[in-house]
């Protein structure tokens, strides 16, 4: 298990580092503007990206029982890649506006149906406990990634190229490395026409609704603040926000190897144990936000002087409540993954959809009033209430279990 947290672990927050450093990259190499740009379309691509994921894989890990085979998991995600391409292609020409971000939205699109691909096969290798598959997977698709956007930018200027380019080179490495290496374990055949995918996509698709919709809340965040201070401010504001990113990165893949063993403890009936892991879950997560907000109050001066220069100290207000809405993501994608082990879809589902009715409701408001930091303050207000909710619902049904379970026992 430790050698598969490590692996898991170094993967993801390696890959994750290598797209966050290109972030920092298009500033020194093109502009704060290409900057905006490639934030604008990372943003909007990850919320398409909850299509084509279909946010399945909690689910897949947690199918203790085997419900649905490698087969109809694969063939659904094909599915799905091809409906997200679709959709991000003409809401890209809408949410974009210029010709050059919908190709900079629609070429990261591509990445993501990379990921959405690779996504589903790693979890046939944590079936089979390959974390090293997955995480050699990760870095050789970091690596490609960094490599290509330099190589493109510094011989062309060219940010939709480099994008496109990207896109290629991690599609090619899913098909050359991550399907070979799953085939190697399990003879993958993908099943396209079944009424068990039918199954699975509605058994999915509130899913799907709560990861579209919270990656909406950020994007609509985002896509305020451009309208209201234009794209060079979107571009330091995404800039000062991508080396916080690794904190959410680090938490929800560290915990991740676990997931299906405390899952387990669920569908096995020891609620005791299960409870007082969830409370462990907690405990460490309110540990990680004390120490990484003292940790950014100490060194997030230097840290972003290091990375940007001195000018983007002007800037540095934004800094601290960004920290605060990535410790507060991960929490709510942590808590939502063990929601979905307990099948608890239907509350996952009604409690989104108020939570982004209130986020598109406060948004502008917001904005007006707290200017830039407006941005990060409506995020911190609905992502605060619904992690509570998340709590809330999983320490209802567990006093629910046990109290059917003491009254079975009289």
């Amino acid at each position: 298990m430790k050698k598969n947290v490590i692996w898991n672990t170094f993967g993801s927050i390696f890959y994750s580092a290598c797209q966050w450093l290109i972030t920092i990259l298009v500033v020194h190499l093109v502009s704060y503007a290409a900057a905006g740009s490639l934030s604008l379309a990372m943003t909007t691509s990850s919320s398409f990206s909850a299509i084509s994921l279909f946010s399945m894989r909690n689910y897949q890990v947690s199918d203790i029982k085997g419900e649905y085979s490698s087969n109809i998991y694969v063939g659904s995600r094909i599915i799905t890649c091809l409906l997200a391409l679709i959709c991000c292609f003409f809401c890209s020409f809408f949410i974009g506006g210029e010709i050059s971000e919908s190709i900079c939205i629609n070429g990261f699109m591509l990445i993501r149906v990379a990921e959405a691909m690779v996504d589903v096969l790693h979890g046939i290798d944590q079936k089979y406990m390959k974390f090293n598959f997955i995480g050699i997977s990760y870095i050789l698709r970091g690596l490609a990634t960094v490599i290509t956007f330099c190589v493109v930018l510094k011989l062309v200027q060219n940010l939709e190229l480099a994008i496109l380019l990207i896109a290629i080179t991690n599609l090619l490495l899913a098909l050359l490395y991550d399907w070979r290496m799953t085939n190697s374990l399990e003879k993958i055949k993908p099943v396209l026409v079944d009424s068990k995918i039918w199954s699975l996509l509605k058994a999915c698709f509130p899913i799907v609704v709560f990861a579209f919709l919270l990656s909406l809340e950020n994007l609509m965040a985002k896509k305020a603040l451009q309208m209201q201070y234009g794209k060079d401010l979107l571009g330091i504001y995404s800039s000062i926000a991508s080396p916080t990113l690794v904190v959410q990165v680090f938490a929800s893949v560290a915990f991740n190897p676990f997931l299906p063993g405390l899952i387990k403890e669920y569908m096995d009936g020891d609620i005791q144990r299960f409870h007082r892991q969830l409370n462990r879950v907690i405990g460490l997560l309110v540990i990680m936000s004390v120490v990484v907000t003292i940790g950014a109050m100490l060194l997030g001066r230097w840290g972003l002087t290091l990375l940007f220069g001195k000018s983007i100290l002007d800037y540095y207000e934004f800094f601290i409540p960004i920290v605060w809405v990535t410790i507060l993501t991960a929490w709510v994608w942590i808590i939502y993954a063990i929601v979905v082990g307990m099948r608890l879809i239907k509350e996952l589902l009604i409690g989104i959809i108020i939570d982004f009715a209130l986020c598109a409701g406060l948004v502008w408001p917001v904005l007006k009033f707290f200017g830039v930091n407006g941005t990060s303050l409506v995020q911190i207000i609905v992502l605060s209430i619904y992690t509570v909710y998340l709590i809330w619902i999983c320490k209802k049904r567990i006093k629910f279990v046990k109290t059917t379970n003491l009254q079975k026992s009289k």
